[in-house]
């Protein structure tokens, strides 16, 4: 290597030792950008919802479903709170004698809608909105249209062949969910209730999803739920908007968690925080070690080709 050094051109030369001081001045400030979230996350202390300060905390609970229309993920259709997704397509080319393949995105989209965390004392509302996102689900497979005919069972990756490329990130419904970021309260000063109303948009929600629908109330496993199993739906409908009333006025502060405004880190993650620590320091150490080597390698070229007294 110092032969290559000492025998390049000036351009060659410079180009390289450019290149890898720069790359490891951004893998260093990389590295103890993951210290520092690292030691952030050790040094703040896990808040309850009914109790966390106004602020940036870190909470720890379940993801929950707002009330309203269900998060499906467009890809696979799963039910969930929070989803990415991309399709991508295989295309080959040949440049100079050579095949080339690459894939190139024809969709892909992800979640912005509210959901819920929770824990035993209460319940807040995130925002995914600028949270990094460490989903419980991550999955890719192949097949041989845009839209896939199959997915991966039990949220597994598995390859395939097909000149289509699908990749979907899930948070499900009941996940654990780590949560460090913006935490503020805003008081309801009035609330009014409409049971019927509720009661309606409640009903409504659930006939569009038929297979929950008929797993809940379709009694004589006939496949339909009859005017008999509609009143039964009815009934458990207004126990849970009357239950969901009660909460409410007992706890009418609307807690939310969103985006720092200062730019300190937004994140929601499936991994406990113990193991999100552990991912930060494991990424810190690879990429400060890359980034020595990096700048090591910058200083020999100088130093073999005499640079600055060498």
């Amino acid at each position: 290597m110092r032969d290559w050094f000492v025998g390049a051109s000036e351009q060659e030369f410079w180009v390289l030792v450019s290149l890898s001081a720069a790359a490891g001045l951004l893998m260093l400030w990389l590295g103890f950008r993951s210290l520092h979230r690292a030691r952030l996350i050790e040094d703040t202390p896990t808040a309850r919802i009914r109790s966390a300060h106004q602020g940036y905390v870190e909470l720890e609970g379940h993801a929950r479903l707002m009330a309203g229309p269900t998060i499906i993920c467009p890809l696979s259709y799963s039910r969930c709170v929070w989803y990415r997704y991309s399709v991508e397509r295989r295309e080959t080319t040949t440049q100079n004698g050579r095949r080339r393949t690459r894939w190139r995105s024809v969709n892909s989209g992800s979640s912005d809608d509210l959901f819920l965390l929770a824990d035993t004392t209460g319940e807040c509302i995130v925002d995914p909105d600028g949270a990094r996102v460490t989903p419980s689900i991550h999955r890719v497979w192949y097949g041989a249209s845009p839209r896939p005919d199959r997915v991966p069972r039990n949220g597994r990756a598995w390859f395939g062949f097909g000149h289509y490329r699908y990749t979907e990130r899930l948070i499900l419904i009941g996940d654990y969910l780590y949560a460090l970021g913006q935490f503020r309260t805003q008081g309801i000063v009035s609330q009014s209730f409409s049971e019927h109303e509720d009661v309606r948009e409640l009903l409504a929600d659930w006939k569009r999803d038929q297979r929950e629908l008929l797993a809940r109330f379709d009694a004589n496993q006939d496949g339909t739920v009859d005017l008999e199993e509609w009143e039964s739906a009815r009934r458990a409908a207004i126990e849970q908007v009357r239950a969901r009333h009660v909460e409410q006025s007992l706890d009418p502060d609307l807690h939310v968690l969103s985006r720092s405004r200062d730019g300190r880190p937004y994140l929601l993650s499936t991994r406990r925080q113990e193991h999100v620590v552990r991912d930060y320091r494991i990424s810190a150490a690879w990429r400060i070690g890359l980034a020595l080597m990096l700048i090591g390698l910058a200083l020999y070229a100088l130093q073999s080709r005499g640079v600055g007294g060498g």
